[in-house]
């Protein structure tokens, strides 16, 4: 079934929620240690890059606490990289959303996030991501209107997982492969 991620929305199985304003977290509020803050230079293409990560102190986030991300979040960038997203595992649960980011939280067993995630590389998303974004700006911009806008193919909950078994087999093979290259190119 063909749906748009709005009517997710309005029938509470998703949550779409943006990062933080500015005024809300500061660059001063950074900090050398503390909770890691996904921001967009951290979204990789269903991964979270850990490199170049911000912190914040305890006290921030108790303040921000509704942006702190839950595994399964997926989290897209609001500014440049939008055809990019991370796929929240169990390593980055209890980071922060980043002011510069927009949340997408499945509420629902119907729908399988990882599923929505592996939805979110196929080149039909990013071609639509790309087009809807970048209306003659030398930026691409993401909201949460966008968002809403993208449609996904959302099969029974049973087939989402098989092909979720299927695709995350072909992934840990890719990222094996990966290694194996990057440790004899050294």
């Amino acid at each position: 079934m063909i749906i748009e991620l709005e009517e997710l929305v309005k029938n509470g199985e998703i949550e779409i929620k943006t990062g933080p304003f500015g005024t809300q977290l500061k660059a001063a509020e950074y900090v050398e240690s503390g909770t890691p803050v996904l921001n967009v230079k951290n979204l990789g293409y269903s991964t979270v890059v850990t490199t170049k990560v911000d912190y914040v102190g305890e006290k921030t986030l108790e303040r921000l606490s509704m942006h702190i991300l839950k595994e399964g979040d997926i989290v897209f960038g609001r500014k440049g990289a939008v055809d990019r997203h991370a796929y929240i595992g169990a390593n980055e649960a209890g980071w922060m959303q980043g002011s510069d980011c927009i949340r997408l939280r499945v509420k629902t067993n119907k729908i399988n996030p990882r599923y929505l995630s592996y939805y979110f590389l196929t080149p039909k998303h990013k071609a639509f991501m790309i087009s809807m974004c970048s209306h003659g700006t030398t930026m691409a911009s993401l909201n949460q209107g966008i968002l809403s806008k993208i449609e996904i193919d959302l099969p029974e909950r049973c087939i989402q997982d098989r092909i979720v078994s299927i695709i995350a087999v072909l992934d840990k093979k890719r990222k094996t492969n990966e290694k194996l290259n990057k440790n004899l190119a050294a």
